[in-house]
């Protein structure tokens, strides 16, 4: 299972995931994003077969252009790819008169993050329909409910980019600590801003983590003030 998260800022965009990827109950780590060109990064949670799919098909776009003129060729293309594996599946033919179990037969679900002017994220449903995510988080995947409640108190506040990956790194952090089935580190981390796209080292998101524990005792500190203050 996979979480993905990606947040807007000010002067940027966050995009971020856990790192475990199991098959069967074989549990190994590895990266679940991904660079699109100079300006973008895609993710996807469900299943590795289809996601490999598009993985292949993305490296034949020309991913030079930008993500409002890619979009309907990427929704193409994974309803493509999901035809492919429903006509390649036996299962099929047991369902063929019900598309909604068809398509459960290969769940996937698809972000796309891109910084030019302004944040953008587009997101792409496993029947290939495109929508913009307009100012504001988006999560999906197993955990995506807990990231949605993390960042909750946060909405509608502006965030530069370094307070948004701080955030970002929280959430995907305490939403493992709470949903552990199929989630796991390491946590990768990546920027998008003007000055193009960024996969955060070791060292970086270590520096995240630091924060992102002083924030979180910040919290408890101000809860346990305010009690005794009561």
């Amino acid at each position: 299972m996979t979480l993905l998260l990606a947040i807007p800022a000010s002067d940027g965009l966050v995009m971020a995931s856990d790192g475990q990827i199991t098959t069967g109950l074989v549990r190994t780590t590895g990266k679940k994003i991904y660079q699109l060109n100079e300006h973008s990064v895609w993710a996807a949670s469900g299943e590795l077969a289809l996601i490999q799919r598009i993985q292949e098909r993305i490296g034949t776009l020309p991913t030079a252009r930008p993500l409002v003129r890619l979009r309907d060729d990427i929704g193409q293309m994974v309803k493509q790819c999901i035809n492919e594996l429903i006509q390649l599946d036996f299962r099929s033919t047991f369902f063929s008169q019900d598309p909604e179990t068809l398509l459960k037969l290969h769940p996937a679900d698809f972000i796309f993050a891109e910084f030019s002017q302004e944040p953008l994220i587009l997101h792409i449903t496993v029947e290939g329909v495109p929508e913009w995510v307009h100012q504001a988080p988006f999560a999906t995947g197993s955990g995506d409910l807990f990231a949605y409640a993390l960042l909750r108190k946060y909405q509608g506040k502006s965030l530069n980019l370094k307070r948004a990956s701080v955030l970002a790194y929280k959430v995907m952090e305490e939403a493992i600590a709470v949903d552990a089935y199929g989630l796991g580190p390491p946590i990768d981390l990546w920027q998008i801003s003007q000055m193009g796209v960024t996969n955060l080292s070791e060292a970086e998101i270590s520096g995240l983590a630091d924060a992102a524990g002083a924030l979180r005792d910040a919290e408890i500190q101000l809860l346990l003030n305010e009690v005794a203050g009561g």
